[in-house]
């Protein structure tokens, strides 16, 4: 799957630049799955504060408004810029090759200023100039953030919603760590966000003997999201084999391949960007990630009946991803994705409608 990524505002440019890391680190097919990527912002330090966006793709707007300042929290101030300035910043969007793209995909902080007010706006001159699906990764803000956040992230999801393909949806609420710096919370939630990306994208992309038992590529991807989405995923190491007489076994080590599939898929669904009510879920689509001989048939089915009994109402699209690890899994393991759609019942989005 091909995707050009835009990211608007602070909270948009940090999770563009943590994809970008997410896919450079992980994507092993040739083909490149984000043939680029875009920053744009009213406040000119967020922008040089990126290091993966390409400098010639950071568009500061709004320069006689907010003065390369930023608009605080005014969306208001935000949507009159990208009104005054749509044209050019689609003019800058077109100099890149969007003829091979299967989406657009907008990343924001649905509680921020620049974000929230210019978003729905390009994502409808988007639609209507590529027609292309358009989605967005909108990052809702906690309660710790402020009323005025909250207030702006309802607005933004009611304007989102009638000018978009589907929403998935980032609860800082229920991620945000204690302890830390702010700075370093934001880190830690950018990576939970973007490690699970690469995969869903370059799953169907590859070829030869890398090729799953089941595949599921961009049309599998494009027809799950749909409203609302949530995202999950989680590793379940293979146990460490040269060691396992000098040390007690856990209870990892004794699980068979078929239940490391299974268990990956399960820990992903408790672990969701937002927290849902599975039985309300309408599309499901299930990737099971790691090298083939950790990947059978069975640990694959009886990933699928799990998610059967767990969402009896949704659809499911189940497939898996060959590929040879490296990092902290290069000795072996499982990560199960699981991105969840079609969501009608959000309590934290009808609380802040409220």
């Amino acid at each position: 799957m091909r995707v050009g990524i835009i990211g608007i505002g602070q909270a948009g440019g940090r999770i563009t630049d943590s994809l970008l890391e997410s896919v450079e680190k992980n994507v092993k097919v040739s083909e490149k799955v984000v043939p680029f990527s875009f920053a744009i912002n009213t406040a000119k330090s967020d922008l040089m504060g990126l290091k993966r966006v390409p400098k010639k793709n950071r568009i500061l707007i709004g320069q006689t408004t907010a003065r390369g300042h930023g608009v605080g929290l005014k969306r208001n101030v935000s949507k009159r810029i990208i009104k005054q300035e749509l044209s050019s910043v689609k003019r800058e969007i077109g100099t890149e090759e969007t003829y091979h793209l299967d989406s657009f995909l907008i990343a924001i902080g649905l509680g921020g200023g620049t974000g929230s007010g210019s978003a729905p706006a390009l994502a409808e001159e988007l639609a209507d100039t590529y027609e292309l699906p358009v989605h967005v990764i909108g990052v809702l803000p906690s309660k710790a953030e402020g009323k005025l956040m909250e207030a702006n992230a309802a607005r933004t999801i009611n304007e989102l919603k009638k000018v978009t393909d589907g929403i998935i949806l980032f609860d800082n609420e229920i991620w945000s760590t204690d302890g830390v710096s702010l700075k370093k919370s934001y880190q830690m939630m950018n990576y939970e966000l973007a490690r699970a990306f690469p995969f869903l994208l370059q799953a169907g992309e590859t070829t030869g003997k890398k090729v799953g038992i089941k595949v599921v590529d961009a049309s599998d991807i494009m027809a799950t999201l749909d409203g609302f989405s949530v995202l999950g995923w989680s590793e379940v190491r293979a146990p460490r084999r040269f060691l396992s007489i000098f040390r007690k076994k856990t209870s990892i080590d004794r699980l068979d391949i078929t239940t490391r599939c299974e268990m990956a898929i399960i820990n992903a669904s408790a672990r969701t960007t937002a927290q849902c009510d599975m039985k309300n879920v309408k599309n499901v689509l299930s990737l099971l990630v790691g090298p083939s001989e950790e990947l059978p048939r069975s640990g694959i089915e009886r990933s699928k009946q799990w998610i059967t009994k767990a969402m009896p109402n949704a659809r499911l699209r189940a497939g898996d991803l060959p590929i040879r690890w490296t990092g902290k899994l290069a000795r072996g393991g499982v990560m199960g994705i699981l991105m969840l759609s079609g969501i009608r019942n959000f309590p934290r989005i009808k609380k802040l409608g409220n």
